[in-house]
């Protein structure tokens, strides 16, 4: 798997979480009500602040894939970034378990798992391939 994973440059990668959190942090803004009676949880102010969070996070990834000294001073502190929120969004989940629906769960769920994969994928990529050894 990492093999395919290097296939990819960091900034297809960063751009990719980008693409993929975009729509979620748009639809948490523009529908934090709705998604607050269908998801349950904390309320339509949690989800708006989190939409809005997502929203910031995802324009500083992009201006950080377009410019490569940026990427190459801040890659660790995107990966940091990521595992935080994913460890965060695990720990909400926990603490309102009992009041979310099944649009809850598949919302934290995906706030978990996709900032985990991204770290993942953002690690392999900017590491070096082991070279095989020459006999």
């Amino acid at each position: 798997m990492k093999n395919v994973v290097r296939q990819f440059s960091v900034k297809q990668i960063i751009l990719s979480d980008v693409f993929l959190s975009t729509p979620l942090a748009l639809a948490l803004i523009l529908a934090a009500g709705p998604i607050a009676q269908w998801a349950g949880g904390p309320g339509a102010t949690f989800y708006l602040v989190v939409g809005i969070v997502m929203l910031l996070w995802c324009v500083d990834m992009a201006a950080m894939a377009f410019n490569e000294r940026w990427r190459e001073t801040y890659l660790n502190l995107m990966i940091v970034v990521d595992v935080a929120w994913a460890l965060l969004s695990l720990a909400l989940m926990v603490w309102f378990a009992e009041s979310l629906q099944p649009l809850g769960w598949a919302l934290f769920a995906l706030n978990v798992l996709v900032p985990l994969d991204m770290a993942w994928m953002k690690r392999v990529a900017a590491g070096k391939p082991h070279q095989p050894a020459f006999r």
